[in-house]
């Protein structure tokens, strides 16, 4: 999986939407600025709009083993280099603060404009975890 430069997309059907924003189908993501990892998801429904990041930059070693069942609802199994991960941020007054949700990625097939927000049922990451830690590693679920 990798990520992509979301000008490449243009809208992300979410066909179960997104969990606690069920209504919410069609989305767009667009760039906070020209490069960097931050951007919003926008909502076509709605005026929801989350920020969400590219969680290489800040976890590198960060990694999801996606299931059939979810390949399968982005569409076209054979492109997995061509699927893009976002984590779901959560600011603070103090920027630097701000926690990535990395036990419920937000996965996009750039080929389908599908996308899933994965929620496993275990998982040994943190839904808080510093984006701006001192070593950038991912949380494990009871620490930082």
């Amino acid at each position: 999986m990798s990520t992509t430069t979301p000008n490449e997309m243009n809208y992300i059907i979410f066909k179960e939407g997104i969990p606690g924003f069920d209504k919410d189908k069609k989305f767009i993501i667009m760039p906070v600025e020209d490069e960097g990892p931050f951007y919003y998801l926008q909502s076509l429904d709605s005026d929801l709009c989350l920020l969400i990041a590219d969680p290489f930059v800040f976890f590198p070693d960060y990694q999801i083993d996606l299931p059939d069942e979810q390949v399968n609802i982005l569409g076209q199994g054979e492109a997995h280099e061509k699927l893009v991960v976002y984590v779901i941020l959560t600011l603070h007054e103090d920027f630097r603060l701000t926690t990535a949700n990395l036990m419920a990625p937000i996965i996009v097939n750039a080929i389908t404009r599908n996308g899933v927000q994965y929620i496993p049922q275990q998982s040994g990451y943190s839904s808080k975890s510093v984006i701006f830690a001192a070593k950038n590693k991912p949380a494990q679920e009871g620490g930082l």
